[in-house]
């Protein structure tokens, strides 16, 4: 076994070890970012917050409790959770390692560039190609989920992928930077918000209005506004830069028409999915 083997052997028994305790989930990238958040101030995650705030809402909802646990977690959320852990923990055993090695996994080389070079486009690339990966690696997990679920995993991807634009400086300037910078409260702020991140899992009936843009209140006007307004009639484009920043072509499986198809494995490049499937009407929750 040459040593990159044997690295991405410890990684995978590192994230093995967490998997079943959300909190040792957390605890690890915790700990990656105490060395590489490169804080301003001192005891801060610095470009870690936002990667935090997100796993913290995660947890909360549930999403990455044990499979046999009361309540049980999700074979989606926790496995595309699972690798990002593993490309993320074999940048860093091989930037520990001192080794250099060639033909790494995309995601894994982006880390390695934001460890050497963090900022917030290294971050996103790094954190960003790890997801899409993710997407690409539980894409028939997906159908495990409820349609509802599976839809609002699509609303994650593209809000992510929205925030890395204004990074990229692509959506309103400055002040897309500094809203969407990693570094600050915002993702914090927005999960706590229900009509955008929902609380439980599986969703409530009541949370499927709002995924569905269908909670017709001030809440939901507002979500309604930045998905379908800011976001929705330029998806195309929006995936289309994206591949191209985190070096991830796949990410264009998951759009057509400005429609997100995610997840594809069973019927790809079909936008029927969720035409008018994705209804109040036929809701159904356990």
């Amino acid at each position: 076994m040459n040593k990159l083997e044997i690295l991405k052997e410890k990684a995978k028994v590192i994230v093995l070890n967490v998997s079943n305790n959300p909190s040792e989930r957390y605890q690890l990238r915790y700990e990656f970012y105490q060395k590489y958040g490169d804080p301003f101030i001192k005891g801060n995650e610095g470009l870690g917050n936002s990667e935090l705030a997100f796993i913290n809402w995660e947890i909360k909802r549930g999403t990455l409790n044990p499979i046999d646990g009361s309540p049980s977690g999700s074979h989606w959320w926790r496995e595309v959770n699972s690798h990002f852990l593993y490309l993320s923990t074999l940048a860093q055993l091989i930037k520990e390692s001192g080794e250099t090695f060639l033909d790494l996994p995309v995601p894994v080389s982006f880390w390695l560039d934001y460890i050497n070079q963090p900022n917030e486009c290294s971050w996103y690339r790094a954190h960003n190609s790890s997801i899409i990966s993710g997407y690409q690696i539980a894409d028939s997990l997906a159908f495990k989920e409820n349609l509802y679920e599976q839809y609002f995993m699509n609303i994650v991807l593209y809000r992510l992928l929205y925030a890395q634009s204004m990074v990229e400086g692509v959506s309103f300037g400055i002040l897309g930077k500094i809203f969407a910078n990693p570094r600050g409260a915002a993702v914090s702020i927005i999960t706590d918000i229900e009509a955008f991140y929902p609380s439980h899992y599986p969703l409530t009936k009541e949370e499927i209005k709002y995924v569905t843009h269908h909670a017709h209140n001030f809440m939901g006007l507002i979500e309604d506004f930045f998905d379908k307004i800011l976001i929705l009639p330029n998806l195309d484009k929006l995936y289309r830069e994206a591949a191209e920043w985190n070096k991830s072509p796949g990410v264009m499986k998951f759009v057509k028409n400005n429609i997100p198809l995610y997840p594809i494995s069973r019927s790809e490049f079909s936008t029927k999915h969720f035409n008018e499937e994705l209804t109040t009407e036929k809701i159904h929750t356990s």
